[in-house]
């Protein structure tokens, strides 16, 4: 069941408005100012606040820019109600975070119309968010996974051959004298170019334990 918190000074109103919304299975709550319906915001989470612009204590706009100042319900779709038509005032409104108005008079249609709309985009933002913190959690998973097997496996995949590389080369440059047709200079061209890659190796392994830790400090 989708909640909607009403703030506006006039009972009629408030009450006409709770009225409709209680009839379409709508949780409402109310408050007769911007104070109050900041402390019923925070209380009762609503998936929509409808607001009217000209109140005592506390008016729209100023009710707008708390709401969109405190966690868990800064992001609540917010609607203007107010009889106020100037270009200005709807545009001052925008400019400070709303997502629609709704002008008095209004009919019942207009009004469900208008909640309906925007609860609707708020929930379809919503997943479409938590799908993209899902699918990022996956990829960071993923490369998490794929640097610790690297890891574990650089020294083995690279290492082991160049280790027996160099013990051979070691031990024909031992036998040389058994050797006499054995080309010392192509040996020692290979046994650097051995070295050269165990150089590269250990930068390997520096740019793997990069990576990794950059995704750990990522992920925290």
């Amino acid at each position: 069941m989708n909640k909607v918190l009403i703030i506006e000074d006039e009972k009629n109103i408030r009450e006409t408005i709770k009225e409709i919304l209680d009839l379409k299975d709508y949780s409402t709550n109310a408050a007769e100012n911007g104070l109050i319906g900041i402390a019923k915001a925070i209380q009762f989470k609503p998936d929509l606040i409808i607001c009217d612009i000209m109140m005592p204590e506390m008016g729209g706009f100023e009710t707008l820019q708390n709401i969109r100042s405190i966690n868990g319900i800064s992001n609540t779709p917010f609607v203007f109600l107010t009889a106020k038509t100037e270009k200005r005032d709807l545009r001052e409104g925008m400019n400070s975070g709303a997502d629609d108005f709704l002008n008095k008079p209004f009919n019942t249609k207009e009004l469900l119309e208008v909640i309906e709309l925007r609860i609707n985009k708020s929930q379809e933002e919503k997943k479409k968010f938590n799908l993209e913190i899902i699918n990022l959690k996956e990829e960071v998973s993923n490369l998490k996974n794929s640097v610790n097997k690297l890891s574990l496996n650089n020294s083995h995949v690279l290492k082991a051959p160049l280790l027996n590389i160099l013990g051979l080369i070691n031990y024909l440059i031992e036998k040389k004298e058994e050797n006499s047709s054995l080309n010392n200079e192509a040996l020692n061209m290979l046994k650097d170019s051995c070295t050269e890659l165990g150089v590269a190796t250990e930068e390997i392994e520096k740019l793997l334990n990069k990576i990794k830790n950059d995704q750990i400090y990522f992920s925290c």
